[in-house]
């Protein structure tokens, strides 16, 4: 049975984070939690004082690797305590960790490595039967024969070094183990931590947009302001564990999770991969309290729990968001995982993920509506999209949120950080909301294209211009379709080339492996045309009543 639910403890979210940096937090958790673990799985549990050991070895070794503050370096490695450490060795020392999804492909990660002017590129040999080695082998054919730090590469001018996770070795490469393998300059890693100030960027995390073109959203040490809040909201402890399944390379896995998990002595139990089984075998086992995700985890973990119940009465709260959620599956996670709370999200990747949530004491029927309130000490108003007027309660309006949840922009794209943050500072975020009487937000539709594929933002300009690449495709146009587990799937009518014959089935297989898995279309429609306006531009709209009719929804 479950212990009687207390209010969020007094003063455990008063710490003054608004100068600090995300080196000194964790620092100052060593202190108070040096033989709490920090970070559990694979195999190992480590203490918060051993891991603020171990980022000073590795901040040490990339130093003496040539990365200095301001340097960018990519992460493409799955959820592990190996990306917690560079991104925590890179904080303490003023460089940028560049987050890369692991479902990417080559085209993808070569991108955003040219695009982020990656100094170093940290990532996986092999995993999940991925050859990702085989993918940096094609961007960098030299990196085998180069000296680590010394890399000369064409494809990516930048680049200087490719590094590998855990103990791996191949030509050309130092696995982090040897980077951290000789003894920490402790001088030099204070020196390069004292010149680290709370306005230095911290992730960049891409995400693509209307333009087809990926952009990389900076985020600041700020982070942990976001962190406080997330943890006041959802009663986060000392001693609570955190399921860690939301990917590191997402805000709501590095920022959300992490972050306020850091800062008040919680454990973090990793999870390189979404397995519903092994979910619910980790949270009986580790007695998980805390977690977050989209509706098809929660789904998923009904189902299994239908299959094999386990004991899950430590579960104390959830965030749920990234799509819309149902009253039926609200009610049933409450009921059957005996969450005491389960709070609704709404958020962004340029706005630290959560921009309003709902309270820890809400009733269900406010999780039903996916509602909720700013969180922290920022600015949330539903706005006319044109004036910038905030719109009365009940109206109406585009979402804008200011204040320190913001992205610094987009890196090296001062034209779309112009088009998303207005000159008052004010993030637009394309979605359309209007708030209640009891001063809830509730967000109401997309202004922009987007659809979201079990959590992932998939945007379809970047997969029509994919699509378009096929050499007898002559024009695509990509809808987001209903799914019952992942929400929405990728749906693509796609129109020939004079003279060219295509199927289904083989725009599908050009796809797949060569852009990540969630933007592969589920279904394709071959049309002659597009039905269009009298100036020849598509109507979208009738293609996303079409697939309404198609899919029956």
């Amino acid at each position: 049975m479950k212990a009687e639910v207390l209010p969020a403890p007094v003063g455990l979210y008063d710490v003054d984070c608004d100068g600090a940096t995300i080196g000194q937090a964790l620092r100052r958790s060593a202190a108070l939690w040096p033989d709490d673990a920090f970070v559990i799985g694979d195999g190992s549990r480590i203490t918060y004082a051993a891991f603020d050991v171990h980022v000073d070895r590795l901040a040490s070794g990339l130093l003496r690797l040539g990365v200095t503050a301001g340097d960018n370096v990519a992460c493409w490695v799955t959820n592990s305590s190996w990306w917690l450490l560079t991104w925590f060795a890179c904080c303490r020392i003023g460089a940028t960790v560049v987050s890369i999804n692991t479902r990417y492909k080559t085209e993808e990660v070569s991108f955003i490595l040219r695009q982020s002017d990656a100094k170093v590129l940290v990532a996986m040999p092999r995993y999940w039967d991925i050859d990702y080695l085989g993918m940096i082998r094609e961007m960098v054919p030299e990196f085998e024969s180069a000296e680590p730090g010394a890399l000369t590469s064409q494809n990516l001018p930048d680049l200087r070094a490719v590094l590998l996770w855990q103990d791996e070795r191949h030509s050309g490469t130092l696995s982090l183990e040897q980077v951290m393998a000789q003894s920490t300059d402790a001088a030099a890693v204070k020196a390069a931590e004292a010149a680290v100030k709370p306005e230095d960027p911290v992730v960049i995390i891409y995400t693509s947009g209307t333009t087809g073109v990926p952009k990389g959203a900076m985020h600041c040490h700020r982070v942990l302001i976001e962190g406080q809040n997330i943890a006041r909201a959802m009663h986060m402890e000392p001693g609570d564990k955190v399921l860690g399944h939301m990917p590191l390379y997402h805000v709501a896995g590095c920022v959300a999770t992490v972050i306020p998990a850091m800062q008040h002595g919680c454990a973090v139990v990793m999870m390189p991969q979404w397995e519903p089984g092994a979910a619910l075998d980790l949270i009986a086992r580790e007695r998980i309290n805390i977690m977050g995700g989209i509706p098809t985890h929660f789904i998923d973990l009904l189902q299994q729990s239908d299959l094999n119940p386990r004991d899950t009465y430590c579960l104390k709260s959830a965030w749920i968001g990234g799509a819309p959620v149902t009253p039926k599956i609200a009610r049933a996670v409450k009921e059957t995982l005996h969450f005491d709370a389960l709070q609704a999200v709404y958020g962004m990747t340029e706005t630290m993920g959560v921009t309003t949530l709902s309270e820890f004491e809400a009733p269900i029927e406010v999780t039903c509506e996916n509602k909720g309130k700013p969180v922290g000490d920022y600015e949330v108003i539903v706005a006319d999209p044109e004036t910038g007027a905030a719109r009365a309660v009940g109206e109406d309006g585009e979402i804008w949120v200011r204040g320190y949840n913001v992205m610094l922009g987009y890196y090296k794209n001062p034209e779309a950080t112009a088009d998303a943050i207005t000159q008052e500072g004010w993030f637009r975020t394309g979605d359309l909301g209007r708030y209640d009487e009891d001063g809830y937000l509730h967000i109401t539709g997309r202004a922009k294209e987007m659809f979201i594929v079990g959590g992932s933002n998939a945007y379809p300009a970047e997969i029509e211009r994919y699509l378009e690449t096929h050499p007898d495709i002559g024009q695509a146009v990509v809808c987001g379709a209903p799914h019952e587990r992942l929400g929405e799937v990728c749906f693509a009518f796609v129109m020939a080339k004079a003279g060219a014959r295509l199927t289904a089935d083989e725009v599908i297989a050009f796809c797949r492996g060569a852009i990540a898995d969630y933007k592969v279309p589920r279904r394709v429609e071959i049309v002659e045309d597009f039905p269009r306006t009298s100036t020849n531009k598509i109507q979208r709209y009738l293609l996303q009543q079409e697939v309404r009719r198609i899919t029956g929804s």
